[in-house]
């Protein structure tokens, strides 16, 4: 008779095959981005998910934050 467990192997690789198992090998996902000098640039999403959760500032914290001459009156 056959051996059950090469049936069990082929069946796994085949399962593997469809839910990506091997993820070690595959890039991680990039975010294209613009710098301050016009430059593109590829970002991991991850890096990108990380800084965009970070606490923006106010207008008021931004403008306090200025060396504007309007704001000494």
């Amino acid at each position: 008779m056959g051996t059950p467990n090469k049936k069990n192997q082929s069946r796994r690789g085949f399962l593997s095959l469809l839910t990506g198992a091997n993820k070690s090998d595959s890039k991680p996902e990039m975010v294209k981005m613009l710098t301050p000098d016009g430059k593109l640039v590829e970002v991991e999403k991850s890096v990108y998910d990380q800084a965009v959760k970070k606490q923006t500032s106010s207008n008021k914290e931004i403008y306090d934050w200025m060396k504007n001459p309007s704001k000494d009156k």
